[in-house]
């Protein structure tokens, strides 16, 4: 069984949004500042929390855009959709010239220097639940009226926190480094749609129903992986359970025909994922793995996410062992199996 420990540790630290993750903290500074000085919105409780895949820190390189929920913590179900919208609009542009767009459900500034974009995410209270979720505005429907939709996104970080304290590799958090690997499988073998968060809950459900404990990357990859492919043909019609509100389930921008064509994806991964793990030739397993987490995306100069031992040719087969020669001023590369 190959588990390739040092290459899943360096594969993690390549999709590692480092420089993204200084602009995005940058830019968040910036806009919540322009917010929380705007007199109106702090009558109206102003608050605000990163949400999203970087403020849940399972983003992956590139972190393209930042999603801000601001909280109007005192706004009453008299607050409508375009009126804050507006002026959240006209508050940002004062601040940002020529960066804002107003969009359906929120307000977004562009940051040109930091290659990301901020979006900010207005919420009132829930009227039917305020002590527990919050409501964001709908897409404004064709007469022209918009409505609140009800959300619970800062429920998913706690959820994301804790499964990270109860599934360990050894000491250590294994759900968030898994959760990066499997959005960066979805890059590389899903077109475009389902999205990454929809692959964030599938995984979330795979753990708390598997519970899995195992003592290396390469087998909860395996694991959580073909949970996935399994449970994709189910939710053709549906999606998954929304874990952050009951009776609720994910949507997602995708069609019929495109989960289908990611359900069939995925199941060819997990089985690539499997047949890596068995492989029992450390080369030719670690092709199999580079191929699984492929390149990275939207950089400047794409990279392979899964480097291959010192000891492996490019097409996953092993270099010559070189005759160790006292006194030689270097040594064969060592094969990488038991790190």
């Amino acid at each position: 069984m190959a588990t390739l420990a040092t290459q899943f540790k360096a594969a993690l630290s390549r999709i590692e949004p480092k420089v993204d993750a200084e602009n995005a903290a940058e830019a968040h500074k910036l806009v919540t500042a322009a917010l929380k000085a705007d007199d109106k919105l702090k009558k109206l409780g102003i608050s605000t929390f990163i949400i999203g895949s970087y403020g849940r820190d399972v983003s992956i390189k590139r972190v393209k855009d930042v999603d801000v929920f601001m909280r109007l913590e005192k706004a009453t179900d008299s607050l409508r959709p375009s009126e804050i919208l507006d002026h959240v609009n006209d508050v940002l542009e004062d601040v940002f010239p020529g960066q804002v767009t107003r969009q359906h459900r929120s307000v977004m500034i562009e940051f040109p220097d930091f290659d990301l974009s901020v979006d900010v995410v207005i919420a009132r209270p829930c009227v039917d639940h305020p002590t527990e979720h919050w409501q964001i505005p709908e897409k404004i429907e064709e007469d022209g009226r918009a409505s609140w939709i009800e959300t619970n996104p800062i429920k998913m970080s706690e959820l994301t926190n804790k499964a990270n304290d109860d599934f360990l590799l050894s000491t250590d958090g294994v759900y968030v480094p898994l959760v990066k690997l499997i959005r960066q499988i979805r890059r590389t073998w899903v077109d475009e749609q389902p999205g990454g968060y929809y692959f964030e809950v599938l995984a979330y459900h795979a753990f708390q129903d598997l519970e899995p404990d195992k003592n290396t990357v390469a087998e909860y990859l395996c694991v959580i992986l073909r949970e996935i492919a399994d449970r994709l043909p189910d939710y053709v019609t549906d999606g998954p359970d929304d874990p952050t509100l009951d009776e609720h389930t994910i949507t997602t921008k995708a069609t019929k025909e495109q989960i289908e064509a990611a359900a069939e994806r995925i199941a060819e991964a997990a089985q690539l994922a499997e047949d890596a793990l068995e492989d029992k030739d450390i080369c030719a397993s670690a092709l199999k793995w580079q191929e699984l987490l492929g390149k990275t995306q939207q950089t400047k100069e794409p990279e392979f996410v899964f480097a291959l031992p010192e000891a492996c040719n490019a097409d996953g087969t092993e270099k010559p062992r070189g005759a160790l020669v006292k006194g030689a001023p270097a040594v064969p590369a060592g094969r990488d199996r038991y790190a």
